[in-house]
């Protein structure tokens, strides 16, 4: 039975029942697909009302995410946002990337729903990221069986709610659980999609899973271990507030939070001493009206501290305290000594922030192109052309100029290289995961 406990306090925030046989909710939805699949406009017409389903119980939502994942209420309510804009980007901007019907004159591409979608969501954006995969899903005219977090199943629970209030609970089914109920959804005979966002380990599961089943598209997002490239001539009144904020916000649990930045040797002094007066106002306060949360869980605050306490002896440790207790933890600051250590080369769900100093540019690019984890990236210049330079050398799914590396947008197309995932975009992209190319005309 998935039972989430609060990160704040330790209550239990819901208890859901097993799921039942989620395979025959597969088999279901294949079967009712190949008789006749749904109808685009009533899917559609769902779609909207789902929109404003989300909208009716912004408050529900921002509660459930505040309790149950542990956001601050500045974070839920970002993320409760998301939730009916997504659908207006997919039914939009979305749509005119993945056309349903046949030109009328000439030959063009018509997208072909494949058929069933298993989509797996994740902990740390748990309605947002599980419904960025089900909304452009629907939309194309595919069937759904949506497997959130185990950690959250509350927050499941509630967008099963929303999802029949809409009137889209023929099409799309919610189901509850863990690992043994994401490996009968993707062994089911009937999926045609796998959708999932979550970790390396999850990611090489899911794929040596559907190894004999090319057939079965698999679209993976694996998070990042994302660089911040400090120029010379960057502006550290702008950049370190936001850097900040890109490594510390939500925990440090986002997929794309910042988790180095490399700065010219001469100019580490000034950042260390910038960046160790913002910390302080990053602080955890214990409530969701402070400006950081806690971990998931204690056991993952513990890992996270346990993981920055054994540092390298080459490190320089440039934080202290602890944080409020339980799941709670202060953001860690380190300058980097050798660059093999686990902390560098993999990504570290918390709020941890590495600085290394380079002596050249030329020297950070490369560390920068070494990374394994290659989601998102920052470049903080005064000069354009110098920024559109080093995005040709910078092989990310994100770079951005000036900006941190957090908060990707749902109207342009997302997804990382390397051990981030498999090249398929998410976002305003994300129509093309669930249909099928045909040329026709």
């Amino acid at each position: 039975m998935p039972t989430s406990v609060s990160p704040w306090n330790g209550e239990v925030v819901w208890s859901a029942p097993d799921a039942v046989d989620p395979g025959r909710q597969v088999a279901r939805l294949a079967s009712a697909f190949a008789a006749q699949p749904p109808n685009a406009t009533r899917l559609h017409d769902g779609l909207r009302r789902l929109a404003a389903v989300f909208i009716a119980h912004r408050a529900e939502a921002i509660d459930l995410l505040v309790r149950e994942a542990g956001k601050t209420t500045a974070d839920a309510a970002a993320e409760a946002d998301l939730l009916p804009r997504k659908i207006a980007i997919t039914l939009g901007e979305g749509l005119a990337r993945t056309p349903l019907s046949v030109p009328e004159h000439d030959q063009g591409i018509l997208w072909r729903p494949r058929g069933v979608a298993v989509v797996l969501g994740p902990f740390n954006f748990p309605l947002h990221l599980l419904h960025g995969l089900v909304a452009p899903a629907l939309a194309v005219g595919c069937p759904v069986v949506a497997k959130p977090s185990e950690r959250t199943p509350g927050c499941g629970a509630f967008y099963a709610r929303c999802i029949e209030e809409a009137g889209l609970d023929e099409w799309c089914v919610v189901v509850q659980g863990g690992a043994e109920v994401a490996a009968a959804l993707v062994d089911a005979s009937g999926t045609a999609t796998v959708a999932a966002v979550g970790s390396r380990r999850m990611g090489l599961a899911l794929a040596q899973r559907l190894a004999s089943r090319p057939e079965v598209v698999l679209a993976l997002e694996l998070g990042g271990m994302n660089h911040a490239l400090l120029c010379d001539d960057a502006d550290l009144e702008h950049a370190v507030p936001a850097v900040a904020d890109g490594a510390w916000r939500m925990a440090g649990q986002r997929c794309t939070a910042t988790r180095i930045v490399h700065v010219p040797r001469a100019r580490l002094d000034e950042l260390v001493e910038r960046i160790a007066s913002e910390r302080q106002r990053w602080q955890p306060t214990g409530t969701p009206d402070g400006p950081l949360g806690p971990l998931i869980s204690v056991a993952e605050c513990e890992r996270f501290v346990a993981a920055w306490a054994a540092v390298p002896a080459d490190w320089i440790k440039l934080d202290s305290g602890s944080g409020a207790g339980g799941a709670f933890c202060a953001p860690r600051l380190a300058s980097a000594g050798r660059r093999d250590h686990v902390l560098y080369q993999h990504e570290h769900f918390g709020p941890g922030l590495i600085l290394d100093s380079y002596e050249n540019e030329a020297e950070a690019v490369s560390r920068m192109r070494a990374n394994p984890y290659r989601l998102a990236a920052s470049v903080w210049t005064a000069e354009r052309e110098r920024f559109c330079n080093l995005v040709a050398r910078l092989p990310y799914g994100l770079v951005v100029h000036n900006r941190n590396t957090a908060g990707a947008r749902s109207d342009l197309p997302f997804g990382g290289l390397g051990h981030s995932g498999n090249g398929r975009p998410a976002a305003l992209g994300a129509g093309s995961i669930f249909a099928d190319e045909c040329v026709a005309g």
